[in-house]
């Protein structure tokens, strides 16, 4: 089925913001060469990328938080900077002073994995383009890779003519085709987001944009059109050894019973029944199958 990804975009949005639509457009060749070419590749990409842009709408992070909101997002036992409620009330709706505090030096730690060096690079180089690359590091690299000095000029990255391309070389570097194949939403949103902040409306994009672009012929669900996973198969076969009622189809295919299969066990382990089987959940199974 040929693709447009701009009629994607126009069925899904209003307003797109014009430098995406035209970067869209013109971005054919681009996604041919990075392999996002079937229909879950594409849809996930999508989902991602709709997500990280408010629709297509976003070119650079807000940082126009208020002070309830920055302690939600940023404050203490949420985020490295730890923000404190005074410091919340004091920065509220100062975006560079905010950025500078939890991307730049305000946040030592931060900065350092950001590669943020200099006064200002918090917001210089906060979240920007279709992915909200951030960060004067990763600026420089997916520069680097694309043959483009976005470390020199932020802007560039959302120009109509490059805006693809670091979002593009990002997904190829951390080998997201792979978890698009499996249907794996949450390793892509590790690997972009850095944990999984916005997962359910990453879902809720992927639900939209997976009827719209799957083959004639594909099933309605996404899982089932989902390429075998061993460990996903390993996890089915633990979860039978361990009493899963009904027994699980041993598929490989990370579908609605292994997720519900999951969650029983992690409420009968005392972990939070999110039906997401991290390392957490392994050491449990493996704790009770004796391995």
């Amino acid at each position: 089925m040929a693709i447009n990804p701009v009629e994607t975009v126009i069925r899904l949005v209003q307003a797109p913001n014009p430098s995406y639509v035209a970067a869209l457009r013109q971005g054919g060749p681009l996604f041919e060469e990075h392999g996002i070419k079937t229909p879950l590749r594409l849809s996930h990409f999508f989902a991602q990328s709709l997500h990280e842009t408010g629709g297509f709408r976003i070119l650079r992070e807000s940082m126009n938080f208020s002070a309830p909101r920055l302690l939600e997002i940023f404050g203490v036992g949420h985020h490295t900077a730890a923000v404190t409620p005074a410091e919340a009330d004091r920065l509220a709706h100062q975006e560079e002073a905010i950025a500078e505090r939890v991307y730049g030096l305000g946040n030592p730690g931060k900065a350092r994995e950001l590669e943020n060096t200099q006064r200002g690079d918090g917001f210089r180089y906060r979240g920007n383009g279709v992915l909200q690359t951030t960060g004067r590091g990763n600026h420089r690299r997916m520069g680097a890779a694309c043959g483009i000095d976005f470390e020199a000029d932020p802007d560039l990255v959302t120009m109509p003519e490059h805006a693809l391309k670091p979002a593009l070389q990002e997904w190829t570097h951390n080998n997201l085709n792979v978890a698009a194949d499996r249907n794996d939403i949450r390793t892509i949103t590790r690997k972009i987001n850095g944990g999984l902040i916005g997962l359910s409306e990453r879902e809720a994009w992927f639900n939209r944009v997976w009827p719209l672009l799957r083959a004639d012929g594909e099933p309605a669900e996404a899982w089932q059109a989902a390429t075998e996973d061993d460990d996903v198969r390993k996890l089915q076969l633990a979860l039978n050894a361990l009493g899963a009622d009904p027994p699980l189809v041993v598929d490989g295919r990370l579908g609605p019973a292994t997720r519900q299969a999951v969650k029983t066990f992690q409420a009968s382990a005392g972990l939070v029944a999110d039906g997401i089987a991290g390392p957490a959940t392994d050491a449990k199974i493996k704790a009770r199958l004796g391995t």
